[in-house]
Parts: structure tokens; C-alpha cells; sequence
């Protein structure tokens, strides 16, 4: 079996206990307004073009089978929609402009490589964690990652935005330490506008992994002017206060760090002209959080 890596980072220190071994995987259900992955929403691998690094040499026009790269008026112009991602053009551009995000691998080689670091898992109580995207949009693939990490014995993470079906998360429960849980906007209608998806599956599936005693620490995306609200900030508390299995609340700061890659991959970027938050805007939140009575608070 075969799925889809965007990447995978060694020694993690924020994706679950100990030193941690992270597999981000691409596709994801929601196409969200504030996402600093942008290529980790499509599914399959994808041509990035980083205009910066260009010499505008085109030997990449040169050999495309396609004709998704095209000298205009002395630029390099990409059409991504022809583009098929046969990797022709990164070897021959000689200074990175041109890659593609993800490649295909077999569990057998992701375990090989997680493995590398598997002294450091068992002195640090660390493991793997999944992520994305959403690891569930590829779920067939992590199903199978996750059970063959048991087998080796691996401490187990993953993080989900939590769209996926229940039976799903059911097959999931034995084979998941920790859930890292996305939350992030309570007014149903603002998440259909912000992510394309009503939220209300999300609750859902938390609250059957609630139910089923599976360890979770939620995760909060905050951004300005959508999500910073004294209402929704009661909603994350009130979560953690009526769930046990809610072991912690993880305050994400909105960044625009990712912002450059939007052009890089042909897309538009809703929220271009939003600035990173200052550290003292989010400790604000997170003192609201626990002055609302929110435990185990941190920034994420």
C-alpha cells in the first residue's frame, strides 16, 4: 500500500510527548481561510514554482512534455492545470525554483524511516505522530501506518481536524495515544465560510472519542476578527470542563509565515493581508482561556 507524504520531520518536540517523528500527510477536507499549509490540501503530489529562485534561464521550458511551462514576455509563467508532475522540470532547473510538494511511499518506507529515530522515542517517550492536511483524508493509509507503528511498538499521535466517519475513528481508538483535535470556530455558519464545512461532524466525532476515553488535547486556532471572541472562547472552555478525556487546550496563534507558498502553488490567499499575531495579543487569549476557567492552557 502506497499513500501520499508531503513530509516527514524528525525530532518534533510539539506534536505529542517526547521526541517525536511527524509524517504529514497531504489531503485534507477543509480548505480553510487561515491555512499556512496550502499544499497540503490537495491530495495528490503538485508543482511549486518559487519565482524568487528563477534565473529565467528556461532550459525548463525547454524539456516540459506538457507545455504547463511557458516563456512569457520573459517571465516564467506556470500553468498549473497541465502541469502532470513528472519531476522533468526540477532536474533540470539549476537553482530549486521548481519542486514538487509530496511524493508516493510505502508504509514500509515511512516505518524505515521513523525507525531511524527510534532510540531517541524510547529515552524520550516520544513516538510518531500523523499529520497533515488530515491524516483521516488518506485514512486506508493510516490506518495501516498506525497498526504496523503498534506493532513496533511506537507511541502513537494523531492530529485530526475531526471530519472523518465514525467508524473511523472507532477503527482508530486501540491504535492512537494522544489526539491532537482541531476546534476551531463555534458558530456553525462562520465555520462553513472559513473552512467549506459545517462543524457539525466535528463535534461529533469528539464527542464519541470523548465518550470512548480517548486522550485529547484540543487544538485552537485563533484568528483576528473571526475567531477571537470572549463566545468562543467560553465554548473551548466549556469543552474541556465537560470532558474528562480533554487532558489539555492548545492556544494557536494565527501566523502568515506560510503565506509566500500560496503563489508558489497557483493559489489565492484569503487572508494575504493579515499579520501575524504579536505574542502579546495571544497571551491575552490565553489568559481569557483560564481566567474562563480553562486548564492546562499553553500556546501551541
Amino acid at each position: 500500500m502506497k499513500g501520499t507524504v508531503l513530509d516527514i520531520q524528525r525530532f518534533s518536540l510539539h506534536d505529542g510527548p517526547g521526541i517525536r517523528t511527524t509524517v504529514f500527510l497531504k489531503g485534507c477536507p477543509f480548505e480553510c481561510s487561515w491555512c499556512s499549509n496550502p499544499e497540503s490540501i490537495n491530495p495528490k503530489p503538485q508543482l511549486a514554482f518559487d519565482i524568487n529562485k528563477c534565473s529565467r534561464c528556461f532550459a525548463c521550458v525547454e524539456i516540459c512534455p506538457t507545455g504547463a511551462l511557458t516563456n512569457k514576455n520573459g517571465f516564467l509563467h506556470v500553468d498549473f492545470n497541465l502541469c502532470n508532475t513528472c519531476g522533468k522540470c526540477i532536474n533540470e532547473c539549476p537553482f530549486s525554483a521548481l519542486k514538487v510538494y509530496g511524493k508516493e511511499m510505502s508504509i514500509e518506507q515511512v516505518v524505515f524511516e521513523v525507525l531511524k529515530d527510534e532510540a531517541y522515542f524510547n529515552n524520550s517517550g516520544g513516538g510518531i505522530t500523523l499529520s497533515g492536511g488530515d491524516p483521516l483524508f488518506q485514512f486506508d493509509f493510516s490506518f495501516a501506518l498506525l497498526k504496523k507503528a503498534k506493532e513496533k511498538g511506537l507511541n502513537t499521535c494523531v492530529e485530526t481536524e475531526g471530519f472523518g466517519e465514525r467508524e473511523q475513528f472507532k477503527k482508530l481508538l486501540p491504535l492512537v495515544d494522544l489526539f491532537y483535535f482541531d476546534y476551531k470556530i463555534t458558530d456553525d455558519g462562520l465555520h462553513r465560510k472559513y473552512t467549506g464545512k459545517s462543524n457539525r461532524k466535528v463535534l461529533e466525532n469528539l464527542f464519541f472519542l470523548c465518550d470512548n476515553n480517548a486522550k485529547i488535547v484540543l487544538r485552537c486556532i485563533v484568528v483576528p476578527g473571526i475567531n477571537d471572541t470572549d463566545d468562543h472562547f467560553r465554548a473551548i472552555v466549556g469543552l474541556s470542563q465537560q470532558h474528562q478525556a480533554i487532558q489539555g487546550i492548545e492556544v494557536m496563534p494565527f501566523h502568515a509565515y506560510g503565506s509566500s507558498k500560496y503563489l508558489q502553488i497557483g493559489r489565492t490567499n484569503p487572508l494575504k493581508n493579515l499579520k501575524t499575531v504579536e505574542p502579546a495579543e495571544y497571551s491575552k487569549w490565553i489568559h481569557c482561556i483560564e481566567n474562563l476557567g480553562g486548564k492546562n492552557v499553553s500556546k501551541g
